[in-house]
């Protein structure tokens, strides 16, 4: 019988430290299957790409993938951050989860970033881990999309003081702090050059754009919680020196990288289309669509915040295309219905088009955290551009599609078992693949505890009054939510 190997942090940095890639993806068979990994039990937290309906864990090629377990990672994040006692842990709903419920959420967070920072070493950082001989070897590099998602865990390490009674602030505070400074580091040194960002040995194209930019997002937001009015409560601790070492870059630097990245945009927009033609004729992919999105609001804070006057308005500028490529998608029959997002859309002079025939609900929670999540585009502090102010119509906006998904979920998404399905038709909302899609699931977990009160079809338990339409709706979701994310939790068991 062969033997799996444990997958510990120490395990994996010295199965990365012999050989950088030593056994690439593709050495893999080439015909993309699921299936169990012999003696699962003896790996570390497996998180696995589906779950078979006999409760089976299944494993894309045999392999471990970063991007799965950062997406139960932001789960955990999202869901843990509202079971405190002013939205799920509320008297009126399930005060319990407040208490242990939430700390162990806590914990479980904890355990993720572990795992998921084991895939990070001074050598670089890999996508996935595949089984060698005796141990987990080192498979593909990690590629932008991977490192876009990881940048996101700056979501709960700003968010450890939630979690103060569990005694477990500092450990969520500072703990991630190498992680995500090696995530910054991985951007500057393997993928910008030319002004733009590139995955290795690939061509330039968009969508290495927009994750590129994605990932820079975690690093402008930080840099603008250091600057920010009454700073010094938090990131204002560290001197200037400690942030620029920490994440590798000068502020000076970043701002004049920014400008470069502008003007790559710049030379791309499209007027007549409301978007850029990145060499993609307007069509766009919602993963690249949503990372240029938060890309957006990285570049145009950084440089209104620490740029000179000619930035202030470049940033003015970002952030009014930004606007307007995202009311041009809202504003589309055709792409946004009443049972979810298209997968793939296309700008044209006569609208935003769907691009395709499916609605991948994975996708589809992922660009509504964009959206919502985080620094997102409604998340402006003191001391931020808030351009949002000038443009009130793309708030309401975003609030109405927050809605729309949400209900979509309830209404179309969601199996008989209550968990997030991952495919259905655009033309009709049919479901046309049922699979139970570890990525999906976690993501709208992670989408819906950001998401949820943008609009005004949900609402927090104290906020329900007399409504009672408001309280069932409500009500529904946080049920919906609690069961996907208890069915994550069962798979660290």
């Amino acid at each position: 019988m062969s033997h799996t190997p444990r997958l510990t942090p120490t395990l994996l940095r010295r199965a990365v430290a012999a050989g950088m890639g030593s056994l690439a993806l593709a050495s893999l068979p080439a015909l993309a299957s699921y299936g169990t990994l012999p003696e699962a039990a003896g790996v570390d937290l497996p998180i696995p790409a589906q779950v078979g309906d006999d409760g089976e864990a299944l494993f894309y090629q045999g392999a471990l993938y970063h991007r799965d377990i950062s997406a139960v990672q932001h789960a955990m994040a999202s869901v843990g951050r509202i079971m405190r006692d002013s939205e799920m842990g509320h008297e009126n709903y399930a005060p319990a989860l407040a208490d242990a419920p939430m700390a162990a959420q806590g914990q479980a967070w904890l355990d993720l970033q572990n795992q998921a920072a084991a895939f990070f070493t001074d050598e670089g950082a890999v996508g996935t881990m595949v089984q060698g001989n005796d141990e987990w070897e080192p498979g593909r590099e990690m590629n932008l999309s991977d490192l876009a998602q990881a940048a996101f865990s700056y979501h709960m390490h700003h968010s450890g003081g939630r979690w103060a009674d569990h005694g477990l602030e500092n450990a969520i505070t500072f703990g991630p702090a190498g992680y995500l400074g090696a995530i910054t580091q991985r951007l500057y040194e393997s993928h910008y050059g030319q002004r733009g960002f590139q995955d290795v040995e690939s061509d330039r194209d968009a969508a290495s754009l927009a994750h590129g930019l994605d990932a820079l997002h975690s690093l402008a937001y930080s840099w603008v919680r250091w600057d920010k009015p009454g700073g010094a409560d938090d990131m204002g601790q560290l001197s200037e020196e400690r942030m620029e070492a920490a994440h590798g870059i000068s502020l000076e630097r970043l701002v004049a990288i920014s400008r470069n990245l502008a003007g790559t945009l710049d030379a791309a927009w499209d007027g007549d289309r409301q978007t850029y033609d990145l060499d993609n004729d307007g069509a766009y992919h919602l993963d690249t669509l949503g990372s240029l999105m938060r890309g957006h609001k990285a570049l145009y804070e950084i440089l209104y915040v620490f740029g000179d006057e000619e930035d202030r308005a470049l940033a003015e500028q970002l952030f009014e295309r930004k606007a307007d490529m995202t009311l041009a998608l809202l504003e589309s029959d055709e792409a946004v219905r009443d049972w979810g997002l298209a997968e793939r859309v296309v700008y044209t002079e006569e609208g935003v088009k769907a691009d395709g025939e499916r609605i991948d609900t994975e996708s589809q929670w992922r660009f509504l955290n964009h959206l919502t999540g985080g620094f997102g585009t409604l998340r402006e502090r003191d001391g931020t551009s808030s351009f949002l102010e000038t443009r009130p119509e793309l708030g309401e906006g975003i609030g109405e599609l927050s809605d729309r998904l949400l209900n979509a979920a309830l209404d179309y998404q969601l199996g008989d078992d209550g968990l997030m399905q991952r495919r259905l038709a655009v033309a009709d909302g049919e479901v046309v693949d049922e699979r139970h899609q570890v990525a999906a699931i976690a993501w709208f977990a992670t989408a819906a505890g950001n998401a949820y009160r943008s609009g005004e079809a949900f609402e927090r338990p104290g906020d329900w009054g007399d409504d009672a339409k408001l309280a069932a709706r409500s009500r529904a979701l946080y049920d919906a939510i609690r069961a996907n994310n208890d069915w994550l939790l069962t798979l660290l068991d």
